[in-house]
């Protein structure tokens, strides 16, 4: 057996590689679906006071912060130094967590079930960050 595990012949890749790219995929379906929905029904229409215009806001259930739906910043990275690009203020926190997927066969359908129906809330970066390490 290699570093990385033995490759699945029917596959051609790894368990491991197999994980990733199923969570991967779940994620973006999330993305598209069940988060978007979330975010619309906790935004809000407020005036934005760079411009004076009208746009969607949402608060961190922690902080409450108010941030732009659409707002993005460069966010520091370990090293103190910037990003290269920005990013959006705020992130999707499921409140009871995902449960972790080590075997597919077993734990698909539960991850994938806390993934979609999971109880949500908003939060922003630095409140996310401070959950997420408990």
């Amino acid at each position: 057996m290699g570093k990385r595990g033995e490759i699945n012949p029917k596959l051609g890749i790894t368990d491991g590689k197999m994980n990733s790219e199923l969570k991967s995929s779940l994620r973006q379906l999330w993305r598209n679906t069940s988060r978007k929905i979330f975010i619309r029904s906790v935004r809000r229409k407020d005036i934005n006071p760079a411009t004076g215009r009208g746009w969607f806001v949402v608060d961190c259930s922690d902080c409450s912060r108010v941030m732009g739906v659409t707002q993005k910043a460069k966010r520091t990275k370990k090293d103190g130094s910037l990003e290269k690009r920005e990013r959006s203020v705020f992130e999707i926190d499921h409140i009871d967590g995902i449960t972790p997927m080590q075997n597919p066969s077993e734990a698909l359908h539960k991850y994938y079930h806390d993934l979609m129906y999971g109880e949500m809330r908003v939060l922003c970066v630095e409140c996310h960050k401070k959950r997420t390490f408990k």
